[in-house]
């Protein structure tokens, strides 16, 4: 009996299909033309993602920071004024971030659990200022299968961003893209069908990272 039980399990497991397991991060934002659209876009479609808000746009627009907080999305660090890090102080980069920490807390009540860093530029000392600054690590995209869309170069058509967020889908992807593009908007829906049509599970870059 055993060996039947054992061999049933084992055909149980193999009919289930690979987890593909997908955290989908949009940076710069809140963008106070697209932001509305693509939460009620990710509502309707029940996903979550990961937005990285940018510390002077949260203050310019704590309602839009608050509605994705709510909404059930996860809020990174992006820092204040989006600089180029690696260019700055230790002192300079430690306001960056927790200037825009307060300012994420204030408008959603809630700390943020991860820093992205503009330009993903970021090496051991601007780690640690980010560290000494709000006891952030910055998500460790590398350990995981990235793809950037590209929405950011003006010459990125609906069609090859659509090809670069679709293809090469593994479990444990983390795609970037953009608030403010009008490309990301627009295609968008397509991709998340296309996805989901793969069996993509979306994910946050906690529930990635395995940090409830």
């Amino acid at each position: 009996m055993s060996l039947i039980l054992s061999a049933v399990l084992t055909l149980g497991a193999a009919d289930q299909p690979a987890r593909k397991r997908v955290a989908v991060v949009i940076d710069d934002g809140p963008v106070p033309a697209h932001n509305a659209q693509l939460l009620a876009l990710l509502a309707r479609e029940h996903v979550r993602v990961t937005f990285s808000h940018v510390g002077q746009m949260v203050v310019a627009h704590p309602e839009l920071a608050k509605a994705a907080a709510d909404a059930g999305h996860e809020i990174a660090n992006h820092s204040y004024t989006h600089p180029h890090l690696k260019a700055l102080t230790d002192a300079a980069i430690e306001k960056e971030v927790a200037d825009t920490q307060q300012a994420i807390k204030q408008a959603t009540g809630r700390t943020t659990k991860w820093f992205w860093s503009p330009f993903l530029e970021n090496d051991d000392r601007v780690d640690a200022a980010v560290r000494r600054a709000a006891g952030l690590e910055h998500f460790p995209f590398t350990k995981y299968h990235f793809i950037g869309s590209l929405d950011w170069e003006a010459t990125t058509t609906a069609e090859k961003f659509r090809e670069l967020t679709t293809t090469g889908i593994v479990d444990g992807t983390v795609i970037l893209m953009h608030e403010w593009p009008k490309v990301t908007l627009a295609t968008l829906p397509g991709v998340i069908a296309e996805l989901k049509r793969q069996g993509v599970e979306f994910v946050t870059f906690s529930e990635l990272a395995g940090k409830p």
